[in-house]
């Protein structure tokens, strides 16, 4: 470093306080010369530093202090006395910013020394704790066996003391007292020593434990200074911790975006599926109600045809229809939010099939039903008949009154009798019989429709799941009711009629047979 050195005619206080200062002076070039020398010396790191204040010193020379003036002099001075400021101060800087490391540096080994130093103590206080445990638990163990072995001898002195006591008296025949039942002096001062040596123990035991105190505390001492440094250093450890679950906290949500938009898709796709499934059960379900509608009147007509007795299932159905015309077409909504699966979709498949095959058979129930019907009607007729002529004709006698009784009509009276029952001026005895019926069946009809007339439509819907048929409208329903409960009576009106004429029939023959056997 580069340093200017006044002359040597300069004043002794401005030679020494740049003596003072640092800066070596230059040789001397004449006695008159008044002019200054550049020399090129090394630099010298001052030991002591000083700032600002008149008693604060840089070096062993003034800055700043006093009068203000740096190396002044009478002969020449340093910028002639002038207060100039040198450019220091990134050395200052740099110089602070080292002897700072430095301090920094110290205090950090210092305290890694410390917290060693109270690691030692720690490991120490713990290994002299289990030293102390394992010495006391050592002492317990030797006091308890060696009472143990004192009652032992004790137990084993009385049992031979005894013994020998007892063989004493026994041989001698009279009582001995024995000696050595009294503690003997040996005795005494075993059990001296002992006491003085648990005595001891336990003054040492508690020179120890005050030992163990001091360092407990020394301890404590130390940790409580360290309880900063531990402090920040948790509290370091939790930002690290909060920034890492960010992280992750934020990878997790990008993981359940991407799974819900997944299940997003999937379930679109099993919607898409659904609503074609959907559209199908209802072209089903249009389908199948058409089918219903077909096996509901099927159904219908054969419980008419069930109940409907003599009279024929046109009849009813012209008087009585068993369903009201409908007043416009069927409308099948097309947004259907139903949702049917494979297996619903099996379901109405088979109830489809089932559907189809009851219709058949009930197609066929219907049609052996009329056949059946037709054939007991025109059965009951001819009986009806055969029983009206047989009660109008007298029973016979004999074989020779009965085929006087005959009459025997030529093929042209059988004509005329023919001609005047179409022109209505004769009457057959089966017309006869057929309008009696009729006339005795419309009798039961007014009369029960006169029961049913003050029926309200709660009443009438029980009564029509009663006799098994199905509600449509009030008059409708009256109707059948009347209808089918008019047939009951009418076939039961019959039943006895055939009953009371087979009892007459049989009445007529005995009373014949007798009359014959008197002749």
């Amino acid at each position: 470093m580069a340093a200017r050195i006044r002359n040597n005619g300069a004043s002794s206080s401005s030679s020494a306080s740049g003596v003072g200062s640092g800066l070596l002076p230059a040789p001397a070039q004449g006695a008159n010369t008044a002019s200054t020398s550049i020399a090129i010396v090394p630099y010298q790191a001052p030991q002591n530093q000083g700032y600002g204040g008149d008693n604060e010193r840089y070096g062993n020379g003034s800055y700043n202090g006093g009068n203000r003036s740096y190396n002044t002099g009478s002969g020449g001075g340093y910028n002639n006395g002038s207060r100039y400021p040198r450019n220091w101060s990134n050395n200052n800087r740099d110089r602070e910013h080292d002897e700072r490391f430095e301090q920094i540096y110290g205090l950090l080994s210092e305290q890694a020394e410390e917290r060693e130093q109270r690691k030692r103590e720690a490991a120490g206080l713990v290994s002299l704790e289990e030293e102390k445990k394992r010495l006391q638990a050592e002492e317990e163990k030797r006091v308890e066996e060696r009472k143990e072995r004192e009652q032992q001898e004790a137990r084993l002195g009385l049992i031979v003391r005894t013994n020998v006591k007892t063989v004493s008296e026994s041989a001698l025949g009279r009582k001995v007292e024995l000696p050595g039942e009294e503690e003997s002096k040996i005795s005494k001062m075993r059990k001296e020593l002992e006491a003085l040596k648990s005595n001891c123990a336990s003054t040492s035991n508690e020179s120890n434990l005050e030992v163990l105190r001091k360092e407990k505390e020394a301890l404590l001492r130390a940790q409580g200074l360290s309880s900063e440094e531990d402090r920040l250093r948790r509290e370091i450890d939790e930002l690290k911790a909060q920034s890492t679950q960010r992280t992750m906290g934020s990878q997790q949500e990008k993981d359940e975006v991407l799974a819900l938009k997944i299940q997003i898709e999937e379930l679109g796709a099993i919607k898409k599926a659904l609503e074609d499934k959907s559209s199908e059960v209802t072209s089903l379900k249009k389908e199948n109600l058409h089918l219903r509608h077909d096996f509901n009147d099927l159904k219908e007509e054969f419980m008419l045809l069930r109940n409907a007795g003599k009279r024929g299932a046109e009849a009813v159905t012209e008087k009585s229809p068993p369903e009201a015309p409908s007043r416009g077409k069927h409308r099948v909504d097309a947004n259907v939010s139903a949702m049917y699966t494979p297996k619903d979709m099996d379901g109405l498949y088979k109830a489809y099939k089932e559907a189809l095959a009851g219709k058949e058979m009930a197609l066929r129930e219907a049609g052996c039903l009329k056949e059946r019907m037709a054939k007991a009607e025109a059965s009951k007729i001819r009986l009806s008949i055969r029983k009206f002529v047989a009660a109008r004709k007298t029973t016979p006698r004999n074989l020779k009154t009965t085929l006087e009784s005959v009459e025997i009509d030529s093929d042209d009276e059988k004509e005329d009798e023919e001609n005047r029952g179409k022109n209505g001026k004769g009457c057959t005895v089966p017309d006869t019989a057929h309008e009696l019926e009729v006339t005795k069946l419309q009798g039961f009809r007014d009369k029960r429709l006169k029961e049913l007339r003050s029926g309200k439509k709660n009443d009438f819907e029980k009564i029509c799941e009663e006799e098994g048929i199905t509600y449509v409208k009030l008059d409708q329903a009256k109707n059948d009711v009347a209808e089918i409960r008019a047939r009951r009576d009418f076939d039961e009106w019959v039943a006895s009629r055939t009953a009371r004429e087979d009892d007459e029939q049989d009445q007529h023959y005995s009373t014949s047979v007798e009359e014959t056997n008197d002749d």
